[in-house]
This record gives structure tokens, sequence and C-alpha cells, in this order.
């Protein structure tokens, strides 16, 4: 069957309306684009020096595995069109090398910048690349650059032009740099230019921001996620509805049928707009369901759930009219148009308080969009005609992920793990509370009961409480593996399953306690979470398990190994002593109250000590068996409590660990509890002041939540007098 050829398309810059166009008009046209990646090769790339880690540790990693993601990506739509098809979607690689052995024809600049820049890779010792960031001979383009920006040193412009490119996607580094130059001379030659924030690296976040700035006014800035669901969502879908025009045509005027000349477009031309789609069909399934408000939230770095309510008749209002046009002005995906929150918020505010902290360096004038995670959504039993759904803050102007947003840093660290160490983690949660009479006496917050560890008289006593929170969880596919009575009156704890997908255990933990606390209301108690409500009892805690496993292993969990004499296998062992090389400073997120320093100590089942060992409960740092084969399985952190952020704590803890990977850190002995050991900082200020010396943890942060973390809890530490008494009938009166 003969192939009608293409319909043409109209060129991108004819439909540029002076003075009123926006770049954001111009999505990509996958026939019409080309992604440009610059200078990721071994010379530049590869580890060297390095001041704080950001470079080696945070800004390449992203930036290799996101440009990885973004030339597999465009080589499946150059690859995948049909032949005779306008190809586009071309893959160019831009690196260092001379022309000279001697480096002679660099640029006068470059011969002013030193050593490296003078004496660039040549034709005797050419220029190497890195494994998935290579070009492959005869499909993709390759252009040696002598100079800072591309378009000076190369003829990029003549050939971009004979292939009929508009659109360049420019990914590399360094993004204050040889970025930012290549992007200014495209934009001033004419092309329609999109940067990947996250898919471009710099020395330091200052530079990466810096030169993110300087592209602001020519260029869209967008993250790698939204470029590739952008890419997806316009993959050449353009003309496809006049060839079924020219189909209908063609069957009237032929013949015969045989006659016929059809084009039938090749699956990669015929995408839905999934996106539009399914999120219609949500809004549509919550209002059968009977809720009335969707719920957007973010957790702030001191813990406090954070949300801003969107009624969904309004949500349903931006869906596209059938019978109408789409307005421009109506967002393509309308569950993802955001709501948005002062910056302050997310890092500048105490916890119940309203008032920044000067030294925070946040204010009002700033606002973060929040970017909902659809996997997140929920029904609230609870609040049954509202749904909630955990979000992503982002910057307004570029839509990367804010540095404030601390689900956000979990989420990259998660990624990092995965792509950069070759690691997935498995996670699991219990969750410590008391219940109190609603009701106090003489002023004094009266317990529901006064059972001892395990006993049965909370169980008995409190099973329709206990059974209400059972069902209402599982309606919001929170699994629950285990409930019983812990040591302090009145004291219970859940067990959330171990889970693979860390970013949703972080969200469980967050709706269970919003949970337990709504299910104590309805049966007239008073659910804390405080560490300690009494110097005589046991405190409530957040224990965490961890294990991981390798991308590339056929086992389950590479945490453990039979053959070592632990059982613990190296990597393990190196994650457990990352963990402890860093307790102290870890302690300022999981332990990041005054309150929570009274929890631990000697015969508090927390440990004193940085130590680990086997199935010891009164170290911190405890490796965990299988209670049937007796093989180890996890580890658990149990230095931690519900005052902390969740995913700030996950974060940091992963990453401790994974220093510890990378580093190859030998674990040091199984403590014994004796004078030896080192103690970790008996309180918040200690903790403080080893983070702010804390290199790995710095860098994970970054200098914007790392200032107003330290900031804020520096400022309760000054305003703190209250006793524990009066701490306890405070948080009794809040809750």
């Amino acid at each position: 069957m003969a192939m009608a050829p293409s319909s043409p398309e109209p060129s991108l810059r004819s439909l540029v309306q002076q003075g009123t166009s926006k770049r954001t008009d111009f999505p990509l046209r996958p026939t019409s684009m080309a992604l440009l990646v610059i200078d990721i090769q071994h010379e530049l790339t590869t580890p060297g020096e390095d001041d704080g880690g950001y470079k080696n540790k945070t800004s390449f990693p992203r930036m290799i595995a996101n440009t990885k993601r973004l030339i597999e990506a465009v080589r499946a739509n150059r690859d995948n069109q049909q032949v005779g098809v306008r190809q586009g979607s071309e893959v160019i690689f831009t690196y260092l090398e001379a022309h000279t052995d001697d480096s002679r024809d660099v640029s006068l600049d470059y011969k002013l910048s030193g050593a490296l820049l003078s004496n660039l890779p040549n034709p005797t010792s050419p220029a190497k690349f890195l494994p998935g960031i290579s070009p492959i001979l005869g499909k993709d383009i390759s252009l040696p650059k002598t100079s800072c920006s591309v378009f000076q040193s190369t003829n990029l412009d003549y050939i971009l032009r004979n292939l009929n490119v508009e659109q360049l996607v420019v990914c590399g580094q360094l993004t204050d740099q040889c970025i930012e130059s290549a992007v200014r001379d495209a934009a001033d030659l004419g092309y329609f230019v999109t940067v990947v924030d996250d898919a471009c690296g710099a020395t330091s976040d200052d530079s990466h921001q810096k030169g993110l700035s300087g592209m602001k006014g020519f260029a869209r800035i967008l993250p790698t996620e939204q470029l590739l669901s952008e890419l997806c969502r316009n993959n050449d879908i353009s003309g496809i509805e006049s060839r079924c025009l020219s189909i209908t045509d063609n069957i009237k005027s032929a013949s015969c049928f045989e006659e016929c000349v059809i084009s039938i477009p090749n699956p990669s031309e015929y995408l839905r707009q999934k996106n539009q789609g399914y999120q219609a069909a949500i809004l549509r399934s919550l209002r059968a369901a009977g809720v009335k408000f969707l719920r957007y939230a973010v957790v702030d770095a001191f813990n406090t759930i954070r949300c801003k309510t969107v009624p969904l008749p309004h949500a349903l209002s931006l869906l596209p009219n059938r019978t109408m046009p789409k307005s421009k002005d109506l967002p393509l995906d309308p569950l993802e148009n955001p709501v948005s929150i002062a910056e302050v918020c997310f890092a500048g505010l105490p916890p119940h308080a309203d008032s920044p902290v000067p030294e925070s360096n946040l204010s009002a004038r700033n606002v973060l969009t929040l970017q909902p995670d659809l996997s997140s959504l929920r029904i609230l039993p609870y609040a049954p005609r509202t749904a909630m759904v955990m979000c992503t803050a982002h910057n307004q102007q570029t839509n990367a992920t804010s540095p404030l947003c601390t689900r956000g840093l979990l989420e990259r660290m998660l990624f990092a793990a995965k792509e950069c160490m070759g690691l997935e983690f498995t996670v699991g949660a219990e969750i410590e509370w008391q219940l109190f009479h609603r009701e106090t006496k003489d002023g004094i917050p009266q317990p529901v009961d006064w059972s001892t560890f395990a006993n049965t008289t909370s169980l008995n006593e409190q099973e329709d409480f206990l059974s209400m929170l059972y069902d209402q969880l599982a309606d919001q596919d929170i699994p629950v593996e285990l409930l019983h009575a812990e040591s302090a009156p009145s004291q219970l704890e859940v067990v959330l399953r171990y889970s693979t997908d860390v970013m949703q255990l972080a969200d469980d933990i967050v709706l269970c306690r919003e949970t337990i606390a709504s299910c104590a209301k309805f049966h007239g108690y008073k659910a804390l979470f405080l560490p300690k409500t009494s110097m005589t009892t046991a405190g409530n805690g957040l224990h965490l398990h961890f294990s991981f496993r390798g991308v590339e292993s056929t086992l389950d969990n590479t945490f453990s190994d039979p053959s070592q004499p632990s059982g613990i296998s190296l990597e393990g062992q190196s994650f457990i002593e990352g963990i402890l090389a860093h307790l102290s400073s870890l302690l300022s997120f999981s332990l990041p109250t005054s309150n929570s320093f009274r929890r631990v100590g000697p015969g508090c089942w927390t440990g004193s000590v940085i130590g680990w060992s086997i199935e010891d409960k009164e170290f911190p740092i405890r490796v965990c068996r299988d209670l049937s084969t007796r093989a180890i399985t996890n580890v658990e952190y149990k230095l931690a409590d519900a005052t902390g952020n969740i995913y700030l704590v996950l974060a940091s803890i992963i990453a401790a660990g994974l220093d510890g990977i990378q580093n190859r850190r030998v674990l040091r002995a199984e403590a014994s509890g004796g004078s030896e050991s080192e103690s970790f900082p008996t309180s918040l200020a200690e903790s403080l002041n080893k983070l702010k010396a804390n290199e790995l943890l710095r860098s994970l942060l970054g200098p914007e939540l790392m200032t107003a973390y330290v900031a804020v809890r520096e400022s309760i530490l000054k305003s703190e007098e209250a006793s524990l008494e009066a701490e306890l009938l405070d948080a009794f009166k809040k809750s």
C-alpha cells in the first residue's frame, strides 16, 4: 500500500504574533526539535575537587541521570518515525576538543582560563564520553567546540537550519557558563529554547541558580519530568486530522477500494491526551463518591501540615467543554491547576506560629505552587466529603522543585539512590501515641487506661477505637501489620507494613497520624504524639526500619548476606556505619525538639551511645532478624519521633547511609554498652551545632533550607522555658 506524504506543518516562527505571543504558547513539536547535550564528557564530569560536595554528590549525578532519560526519549521518538515522514527529534552532542594537538586553535578566552581549558582533548587524544551519554555513530550528531558558546565555534546554526529545527532543548554543563552562552545565542538566532534545569550541572547551587536566572528572558525553563510529559503529549499528532480528511476524499473518488492511497498514522503519532483524560475521570469519580472538596497538602520543614482546598465544582469547570473550543487560558490538566503558598510557610515559621523568624532569610515575598502527586490521592474517611492529595512545591517562574520542599527532597534522594547508586529502598514504620480523656482532672490530662507493655487492657477497652482506626486506614490503603499496647499508660503502637514505595510510606505516616487523631476525637479522646508526656513513663517514638536491594540484583534484599559473619552484606555494613558517622547531626531532624531528647537515655530502649547491635533494643541502631529464619533482614533507627518531618528524616538517614556505601566505610565493632562507646548529643542545641559542621547534610539540604531550618530551630530553643507539665498541657489543648 502506498503511503501518502505528510501534510506540511506550518513553521513555528510564522505563528508568532508580535508583542502578544509567549514562549509558553509553543510546547515541543517533536518534528521541529533537537536535544543539545553540552560538554558532558569524561574530562569535565568525573569527580574532582568539590567544595561542599554539591557538584559531585548532587548536581552532576542529577544531571547525568536526567540527561540519559532525555536522550533515550528523544532517540525513541526519532527512531520510531515512519519512513518518509520528516524525522525531527535530533540528538546533538557538543564537547570540548581542539582541532590541533597543541590546542593552538582554541579561543583566546580558553587560553586565558587555566591549564584545563587551554589544553583540550585533541585529535590524537580525543574526548571521552560517559556511559549512556555518548553519540551513536551515523545517527546522532557530534560537534567538537573550542569556545564557551557552541554557536561561536561550530556550524551548529547551519546544521539546525538544514534540519528545519526550530526548537532547541538544552542540557549539560555548566549552567552559568556554556549553557547560558548557548541559550542566549540560540534565542538571538531565532530558536525557541527550552532549558532542562535538573539536567544541567554547576559547581554550586548559587552558580546553578544564577545561570537559570540569567536565562529566564531567553528560554522556557522546565524540569525533566515536565519536559518528558510534554514530549510524549505532543508526539507528532499535528497533521493527523488533515490526513484523515484526505483518506475520506480518496475513498469517495477512487474507482475501486484497492486504488485508495491511505496514510495510516504510526502508533507513536497517535497518542491521546492521556493526562487530561484520566484527570477528568478522577474528578468525575470523586464527584460520584460525594466529594465536594479537594485538599492540596504539603508538610513544612517543622512537620506542620499546610493545605488549601479547591471546591470540586471549580476543578470540574476547568475541564474542556465538549461543544466549544478549549480556551488557551485553561490548564491542560485540571487537577494540576496549582494553588500556591507563601515560601516562608515552608521553612520560616515555627510550629503553631505565624511570625517568620528573621534569620531564616524567608519572607512572604515569594510564593510556591503546589503540584499534586496523584498517586497519593485519598478520600478521607474521617472527612468523607474531602479528598486530599500530597504535593511538591515548585518555583512559580521556572517550575523547578523548590529547595525548601522536603517531599521533593526525599523524591530526589530516592531517585539518586536508584540512578547513581543502583539501590532501591524498603522501609517500615512503628508509630506510638497515647490516648487521654478529653477533660482534665485538676488541670492534669488523664490517660484513658493504665495498661503496661503488650497488655490486653488497652486492646479490650479501646477495641471500638482500634476497629475504627483499622477500617479507616484500610479505606486509605494504608496497610497495618501489627497493633499492640506499649509501655506508658494508654500508649498504643501501630506497625505499618514494610513498603518498597518509600514515598508512599512517608505519605502514609502523615495520613496515619491524622487518622489516629480524628478517630480519637470521635470516641471522646485526645491522641498525643508528644515524645514525652511524663518523666516517669515511656515516651512516644517513631521507629524506622531500612533495607535495600540492588537494582541489577536477583535478590529481594541485598542488605542481608548469610556468607558474612554478621549476616549483614558489605554494603549493609557500610550503610549502618554511614548512619553512625552522621548520627549526631541526624538527631537535628529525627529528634528536633527539646522534648525529643527527654525520651532518650539509658533504660529507655532508645540508646544513649553511638553504636549498633543485633536485636538489642538498648542501642539506637538495631539490626533485626527474621522471626522464622533468624536471617538478618533490616536495620532499625530508633532515635526518631512524630515531631520530625518524615520526608526530611528519611532523606537524611538514607543520604547518611549512602555516604557510608559510597565511601566504603568499615562498620565499627558491635557495641557492648561500655564506657568506651561514644555518647551522642544530649540536647538539640548540641546536635544543631554538629549539623552546621556536617558537609554531607549541608549539601543535601542546600543553603536555603539549611539556613532556615537551623534558624527556626535555634529561635525556638531561645524562647523555650516551659516545663514538661506545661508543654503537655499546651499540646493537650491544641490536639
